[in-house]
């Protein structure tokens, strides 16, 4: 079984992907050749993000806060878009760095929690993903940078809409700022701990402490938020999400090394790949080597049928998988890639 077998699966499951209602997305517009596209539930996000501005505006004991905070719909939204278009550079951040090492970005997707930028493969040198990790951040305290002198320059006239944006745009890209630098991996600041590892660390042992670093950050944010001390639904639903792609984050490091070194990939995945079952090992048991050459003896060292042979000893598989889980590509690395 070689990558190309491995590819066909990916397809099969992608193709399924795009035929379910609760995974589709339409597409917005295009920047520096980029797709961006929408989930569904980032017009959720929209309106939520509004409503909840609006209330907290009119509820407010401050007279200053109300000033800042729209108190209608309709201005509301507009703050949101323009939060989101902040969001949007946050992720062009990333993908622009991640072009400048060769690295594509497949598309950029919004949806109800924020954006991902969906790259057609994860660095694996541990200073290019430092470099395209951190850009994302940096876009958002250089906004705030922009916006604080217009702030002091600015007069705070009373009730300007103007004034208000500003203020609520320097206050979210401070937040996103700092927040997206918490190790919660795979929020950014869980990879630039990972990246930082592996420096010092092989790749899969960096991955594994950053991965239940980032672990124990989301289940910090749910147990915060159930008790009441911090944080709200949203807040609840980061963690969930950060528990499970993080793991996903692991499986995935663990098959590209397993792809690597070419073991019995039957203890990883079991019968997910397909093969030939071994005698006595019941079904469901498979023996197949991939990565390299099977070991003398061994029953993964016969070819049956059409199956093609593994890949050569000096190449090996990576596989990709987006935030959410989903298989992209799977692909032989170039080992003189920088």
């Amino acid at each position: 079984m070689d990558c190309v077998r491995l590819q066909v699966i990916a397809d099969n499951f992608a193709s399924w992907q795009k035929g379910h209602p609760l995974l589709g997305s339409f597409h917005l517009f295009t920047a520096f050749g980029i797709p961006i596209k929408a989930h569904w539930s980032f017009l959720l996000l929209l309106y939520f993000f509004a409503s909840q501005l609006v209330e907290g505006g009119k509820s407010a004991d401050s007279s200053l806060v109300k000033n800042i905070l729209p108190q209608d719909l309709a201005t509301a939204l507009v703050f949101v878009i323009c939060a989101m278009a902040c969001l949007l550079l946050h992720e062009l951040g990333h993908s622009l760095t991640a072009r400048r090492y060769g690295i594509k970005t497949r598309e950029i997707k919004m949806f109800f929690l924020g954006g991902v930028a969906m790259m057609e493969r994860s660095p694996r040198v541990p200073r290019q993903e430092l470099f395209i990790t951190i850009a994302g951040p940096l876009v958002n305290f250089v906004i705030a940078g922009i916006l604080f002198p217009l702030l002091v320059f600015y007069p705070p006239a009373e009730q300007s809409m103007v004034y208000g944006l500003l203020v609520f745009l320097l206050t979210m890209n401070l937040v996103w700022g700092l927040f997206n630098l918490l190790p919660g991996f795979p929020m950014d600041g869980g990879r630039i701990l990972r990246s930082l590892l592996a420096l010092k660390l092989p790749y899969l042992q960096a991955t594994h402490i950053a991965v239940r670093v980032g672990q124990f950050v989301g289940a910090g944010f749910i147990i915060l938020t159930v008790l009441g001390i911090w944080g709200d639904i949203t807040v609840a639903l980061i963690g969930v999400l950060v528990l499970i792609i993080a793991q996903t984050e692991l499986m995935r490091v663990r098959a590209e090394e397993a792809l690597k070194n070419g073991p019995d990939l039957s203890r990883l995945f079991g019968g997910i790949f397909g093969g030939n079952p071994s005698g006595g090992g019941g079904q469901g048991s498979w023996k197949f080597t991939v990565g390299g050459q099977p070991p003398p003896g061994s029953q993964g060292a016969e070819t049956h049928g059409d199956d093609p042979p593994p890949p050569r000893g000096d190449s090996d598989c990576v596989i990709d998988v987006d935030s959410d889980g989903k298989v992209r590509k799977i692909w032989r690395k170039d080992d003189d890639e920088d």
